[in-house]
């Protein structure tokens, strides 16, 4: 194949789509040579079956990338914490091991995708399609941003045309008849219409007195609940991209330069190749060409590259930078209409025919040359600018203010916090790791700059640390009386409303001085402003006979609330809407099946995980 270990933009719709197919695909663990090498360490075990280190890190390294092209800063910011990566890779090998596990079972019901079914699936895919047909320039260029080659990719789809055989099986086992779709509609969009008679609590809480022995009493009985945690207080300076960027100006001269040593860049070619796996036969098709065979011809007889061989070796349009760089080299110095030598490209020898070539002139691509001249020129200015603060910061131990001068920036200070109040500038994982954990934790030293973002660095230093300890009574004192005072509210509340329940059925007029129902509300699960008062409305009786019917509930702000239930109104949905409502029920359904099974398999399954690989224990 072609198009092996190559980088492009991995943030496109198609890429995403991608990464879709390559998240069920690696249910075909065994594949030969791509996805297990059975001489490296393992990761995991499944049933005997290995993940090996090199299929996790291959996957981890993918996933990696893609999340940082699709979530840009946050998730780079994040990605410095070691909380934050160990996470992600137990997250991975558990997610690997339900694949394997698939795999087998998928394995174990005879399940299979033949080549012809592949080939079917990426032809008719509309991924790979322009103006309704396939386009194999289109498909090379999008395995190419993946880093994919042909081979991987039918592994990968025959991996997800398996699972989709697995899933219709489920789907085909799981199934609602109408009646049970009707009866579940009606409940999802039953309407329910109450009158509410509501007891604040926030009211109820200023009539409660607290004594100074009751405060007393329950700090001693409840020390362990006034843990005061970790404390610092800090200074820091922090430099971004917008710091540095002020005062960068590109000339024309710099734009021009630019064009003239980077003209490659701005050449599109029409392409097309012969593939093949050694050097002996692509000699014999390049002496075939120099006799005067069809290019085409060959291509359709010899590539290994299939489906560009159907089309005698077209590959379409290219851009820079979308093949490797060998194959690209090569076809940038052949004329066009000419071909070249075999040449190696990742092991496999190619013969390159250049068919056609064009060129953007310079006034075209003048603002992308700038934006590129201007990002570099940051970038040096950047990094010059990080460096001279690491040494100032490193030189001046006993201050921050040299490196700031260093930076042009003024260096900040922030009132006393813990790990759960982090101010926003510094609510970073190897930032809050610093502060926290680590040499400077105590004091009397700088951090060294801290990426926290593109071109966003931190440099922090702890003023003063208060250890973890128990807060005093007179610290604690105001929080105790708070709860007591609820505590005897609800009690209150609670009491006074469930006698007006028992009342109301007789009396449906008594009500307290100051306490009246409101004008009927509509209830239902659609449309739930506030989930507990909803699922408390839904937990009532239904009325008979037009009976309204009494219960207490609490709303979020712990209010408590008499309801007062007068009518019931079944959901009802026409054929269109309740056939898509069944449809959502299903897949619904379909999903915790899925899970189900994973989890018995799981259950009788002998797994073993890695703890010291996946935890990176072993590594410096």
């Amino acid at each position: 194949m072609l198009i092996e270990k190559m980088h492009g933009a991995a943030n496109t719709k198609i890429a995403k789509f991608i990464l879709g197919l390559i998240t069920v695909s690696f249910l075909v663990g065994g594949m030969s040579g791509y996805l297990f090498n059975t001489n490296d360490t393992y990761a995991a075990k499944v049933n005997g079956e290995t993940i090996s280190q090199q299929t996790f890190m291959e996957r981890y390294n993918q996933e990696f990338e893609t999340r940082a092209a699709q979530e840009g800063e946050a998730f780079l910011t994040q990605s410095d914490s070691p909380a934050f990566v160990n996470a992600l890779r137990q997250g991975l090998i558990e997610r690997l091991v339900d694949q394997e596990l698939l795999r087998q079972y998928a394995k174990e019901l005879k399940l299979n995708v033949s080549d012809e079914m592949i080939k079917r699936a990426i032809v008719s895919d509309p991924n790979f399609q322009s103006n309704g047909k396939f386009d194999n320039g289109l498909y090379q260029q999008i395995l190419a941003q993946n880093r994919l080659n042909s081979d991987t990719y039918a592994s990968i789809l025959r991996g997800a045309l398996t699972l989709e055989q697995m899933q219709k099986g489920i789907a085909d086992s799981e199934f609602m008849v109408p009646v049970q779709v009707k009866e579940n509609a009606q409940v999802f969009f039953q309407k329910r219409i109450a009158r509410l008679a509501t007891l604040p609590l926030s009211e109820a809480m200023t009539k409660q007195t607290v004594s100074e022995d009751e405060v007393k009493n329950y700090y001693e009985a409840n020390q362990k609940a006034f843990v005061q945690p970790e404390q610092v207080k800090v200074q820091y300076l922090q430099v971004s991209a917008d710091d540095v960027a002020k005062g960068i100006q590109v000339s024309d001269v710099e734009i021009a330069q630019y064009y003239q040593d980077n003209k490659a860049q701005f050449i599109s070619q029409r392409l097309a190749h012969i593939q093949f796996s050694d050097e002996q036969a692509a000699q014999s098709a390049y002496q075939a060409l120099q006799n005067g065979a069809s290019f085409a011809e060959l291509a359709k007889a010899h590539s290994l590259d299939k489906i560009s061989g159907e089309n005698g070796g077209e590959l379409g349009w290219v851009n820079a930078n979308e093949l490797p760089k060998t194959f690209e080299d090569t076809a940038i110095t052949l004329p066009v209409g000419k071909y070249s030598e075999p040449v190696n490209v990742d092991g496999n020898f190619h013969i390159i025919l250049v068919q056609e070539r064009k060129e953007k002139p310079l006034d075209e691509v003048k603002t992308q040359i700038a934006d590129l001249v201007r990002k570099s020129l940051l970038e040096n200015r950047f990094y010059s600018i990080e460096k001279n603060v690491r040494e100032k910061a490193f030189e001046d131990s006993k201050s921050l203010e040299a490196a700031a001068q260093a930076a042009g920036v003024t260096v900040q200070q922030s009132d006393y916090f813990s790990r759960k109040n982090i101010p926003a500038e510094l609510n970073f994982p190897n930032v809050v790791s610093a502060i926290f954990d680590s040499d400077i934790a105590n004091g009397g030293a700088n951090s060294e700059p801290l990426n926290v973002g593109e071109q966003h660095f931190v440099v922090v230093r702890v003023l003063d640390h208060k250890a973890e300890g128990v807060k005093s009574l007179d610290e604690a004192k105001a929080e105790i009386e708070s709860f007591l005072k609820r505590e005897k509210a609800e009690k209150a509340l609670m009491a006074t409303a469930t006698q007006l329940v028992d009342e109301l059925p007789s009396q449906p007029n008594k009500l307290p001085e100051g306490i009246t129902f409101s004008s009927p509300q509509t209830f239902s699960f659609v449309e739930t402003q506030d989930p507990i008062l909803t699922n408390g409305i839904f937990s009532m009786v239904k009325s008979e006979q037009g009976k309204t019917v009494y219960k207490v509930v609490r709303n979020s702000k712990g209010d408590v609330i008499v309801a007062a239930l007068e009518k019931v109104e079944e959901g009802t949905l026409n054929e269109q809407e309740l056939a898509q409502f069944g449809a959502q029920l299903s897949q619904a359904r379909q999903f915790e099946l899925r899970t189900q099974l994973l989890q018995a398999l799981r259950d009788k399954a002998q797994i073993e995980i890695n703890d010291a690989f996946i935890k990176q224990e072993d590594e410096n």
